[in-house]
């Protein structure tokens, strides 16, 4: 495992953990209740699934809006995640579970910030490009990196921010070179270095010195606007400006195995910032947060500027590998086969945000089918593969049948794998199971269709998934 139980520095015995106010009866009983340290799974055929959302536009329970998505970083003893963008000059302060707002640094606190050993304050051409931003828990002091865009004017700058009374707060700034528009930021714990990119290029960074190393590359991965490294500073994770996320071994500076996930499918338009929190469920793996910049969503949309929130499985046992599961947002990662048309509806089954429906808008009968496009599973292991599909129809009767075939260089492999269930107007779970013929080299396509489907509404789909054991 790449994530080790965190080591606290001898000062700070909350330092991984939320901030507590407790009376002396109370320590035994809360202290269980924290969350459990975690770690990313070790595995080569990881899998992404969304598990939430967390709204920016308004935060919950208030008016207040972001106006855009940049930088991130995870203050872990206040279990707070901090957002930065570049149109509100302010920094925000949330709860990474609930996404409640706790406090927000406007831009002002910037402005009026005196350069680090002495100086004039920074003044509004500093702030108003709010880019990046990095979290040294071992100095407990955050970064926020301000960039050139939009303006002529606008002076590249780094920002420091150091505890007063209990809460970080502003207490100076550098200067950084002309064109130094860093819009990915991180601390690695085991270097006890800030980390900084551009583009396709990361170097080390000092505050107290005002001064950067050489730049270097990480092959394959470029366009970089987010940046996290796990707890033991073993591994780096990174957004990209095609919406990848890639997990990079940091001693090699290569690619993890697996590690290159395509974010479009769960709705990601834009990522910005990624950081590594541990999941509020005991026992669970940590979480990815990924924050989305993409400004074309309109007004009232809850994605607008949204916290994707993922979690990450692989290896034996349960692994899900289907992206996109319980089309909460879109469609992406699948298409309509056959007669049907594929469209998504709000309601799905659990009381799940939205549902896939299938209809034969045609005016004869024909195959409906729901498929997986481009296959989930690129690559076969030699295991034991489970499909799930949550199924209900409009009217009951028709035999909806789930299906894995698996293909070699486009080729069918032996025979497919099929199960039926005959639908009804409520919810049922249909599975089938598969071990390929040809593993390391082959795919699974995966697909639920009803034969002969009457023009109309063929059938509603939600909650897939693929298993390997």
């Amino acid at each position: 495992m790449i994530k080790s139980a965190r080591t606290l520095p001898s000062n700070a015995a909350s330092h991984t953990r939320p901030s507590l106010t407790l009376s002396a009866c109370m320590v035994f009983v809360v202290l269980s209740a924290l969350p459990a340290l975690a770690d990313l799974p070790s595995t080569s055929s990881p899998a992404l699934e969304l598990a939430r959302t967390i709204r920016t536009t308004p935060f919950t329970g208030t008016t207040i809006s972001t106006r855009d998505a940049e930088g991130t970083a995870y203050v872990s003893r206040d279990n707070s995640l901090w957002l930065v963008g570049d149109n509100d000059r302010s920094a925000f302060e949330i709860n990474p579970y609930t996404g409640a707002l706790k406090r927000i640094i406007a831009r002002p606190a910037f402005d009026a910030a005196v350069q680090f050993g002495g100086g004039q304050p920074a003044g509004t051409n500093r702030t108003g490009d709010l880019e990046s931003l990095a979290y040294d828990e071992n100095s407990d002091t955050l970064y926020a990196f301000s960039g050139t865009c939009c303006s002529s004017s606008a002076l590249p700058t780094v920002f420091r921010l150091t505890r007063v009374s209990g809460q970080l707060q502003v207490d100076s700034y550098q200067r950084l070179p002309a064109g130094a528009d860093y819009t990915a930021a991180a601390w690695n714990g085991a270097e006890d270095k800030i980390y900084v990119a551009k583009g396709p290029y990361l170097r080390t960074y000092d505050y107290v010195t005002n001064t950067s190393g050489p730049n270097f590359r990480i092959r394959n991965v470029s366009g970089i606007l987010g940046l996290d490294f796990t707890d033991d500073g073993a591994d780096l994770l990174a957004v990209t400006s095609a919406e990848r996320m890639f997990r990079v071994n940091w001693a090699s500076k290569r690619i993890v195995t697996g590690w290159n996930f395509d974010l479009t499918p769960f709705g990601v338009r834009d990522s910005r910032g990624v950081e590594v929190i541990p999941n509020q469920n005991a026992g669970g793996f940590d979480q990815l947060y990924v924050y989305d910049g993409y400004s074309g969503r309109a007004t009232g949309d809850p994605l607008k500027y949204a916290v994707f929130v993922f979690d990450v499985s692989g290896g034996a046992g349960g692994s899900e590998l289907v992206g996109n599961p319980g089309f909460e947002v879109d469609t992406s990662g699948w298409a309509g086969g056959g007669v049907a048309t594929l469209s998504r509806v709000s309601g799905g089954h659990n009381g799940s945000a939205g549902a896939a429906l299938l209809r034969n808008d045609g005016t004869t009968n024909g195959n409906c089918m729901l498929n997986d496009s481009p296959n989930w599973v690129t690559t076969t292991l030699s295991r034991t593969y489970t499909g799930s599909l949550w199924v209900k129809a409009d009217t009951a009767g028709a035999t909806l049948r789930l299906r894995f075939r698996e293909y070699n260089a486009g080729t069918l492999v032996g025979t497919a794998a099929i199960s039926t269930v005959p639908l009804t107007t409520s919810w049922q779970q249909v599975t089938v199971q598969t071990v390929p013929q040809a593993p390391g080299t082959s795919s699974l396509d995966f697909t639920a269709y009803v034969s002969n489907a009457l023009p109309g509404t063929c059938f509603y789909a939600d909650n897939a998934s693929i298993g390997v054991t």
